[in-house]
């Protein structure tokens, strides 16, 4: 069964409308990917909280291991400072909370 990956991010205000399009522009990079089932990214409705969730749907662990070692990986999120400006998380805080859910149950209506 398929297992979800989560990271928590934490975008201030001023940055919530840029990380957004970000998201959406390189969400084409994760198109046809062996293994990949689907994104989220969530905003927080609650204007205190300045903490996205994004939540990433894979065939299996090997799936989402074979994509950070991706190209389309490496794209996204750049280790080269000179290319901070096409990360998707720009002044954005690095800080993330990571984690990993095997699905026990799924129901969709």
């Amino acid at each position: 069964m398929s297992i979800i990956v989560t990271n928590e991010i934490t975008v201030p205000a001023e940055r919530a409308e840029a990380v957004a399009g970000r998201f959406k522009a390189n969400s084409k990079n994760l198109h046809g990917l062996d293994g990949f089932e689907g994104f989220q990214v969530c905003q927080p409705t609650d204007p205190d909280d300045s903490r996205w969730l994004v939540i990433t749907r894979w065939r299996d662990e090997e799936a989402y291991a074979a994509w950070r070692e991706s190209k389309n990986y490496a794209k996204s999120h750049p280790d080269n400072p000179a290319d901070e400006a096409k990360r998707p998380l720009k002044g954005v805080d690095a800080q993330s909370v990571v984690r990993h859910y095997a699905i026990a149950h799924d129901y969709t209506p």
